[in-house]
């Protein structure tokens, strides 16, 4: 991703690895921010990345149309919090450098292994992506 790009992120996913929870949820909530006009963007990072993406987690991402055949997972850094709009924590640990950015923070225990069954753990997010899109969309101006 370029630096341009990461500017405009608005949400970092992370999960342990970065290449399922947070690479699912990236996928997710740039064609749902896209599908809403919405400027926003996502980035998915890892504690400990791993590369390359899991080949089940890869079929099912391509059958839901994502080509993420290319996808490298990343570390988290402080850039990548820094000026976010909120930081998602997916089945891990908020790492302790992470809270003081000031970057609202929000921690998915609950969202079930997607290796384990891929469309439960996407539909888990996706509800969660929907409604953390609306919190984070300001309300329609009154006339």
């Amino acid at each position: 991703m370029t630096a341009a790009l990461l500017a405009a992120a608005s949400v970092v996913f992370v999960c342990e690895h970065g290449n399922v929870k947070s690479l699912i949820a990236m996928q997710w909530f740039n064609r749902l921010a896209a599908e809403r006009g919405l400027a926003m963007r996502a980035v998915s990072r890892g504690l400990v990345p791993e590369s390359p993406v899991p080949p089940a987690i890869r079929d099912r991402l391509r059958e839901d149309g994502f080509d993420v055949t290319t996808f490298q997972a990343r570390p988290l850094a402080r850039a990548d919090v820094r000026g976010a709009a909120r930081l998602v924590v997916i089945g891990t640990d908020v790492p302790a450098w992470a809270r003081p950015a000031g970057v609202p923070v929000e921690v998915w225990r609950d969202i079930p292994p997607a290796s384990e069954g891929y469309g439960p753990s996407r539909d888990a997010m996706k509800a969660r992506i929907v409604a953390l899109l609306a919190a984070l969309t300001p309300p329609p101006a009154k006339r």
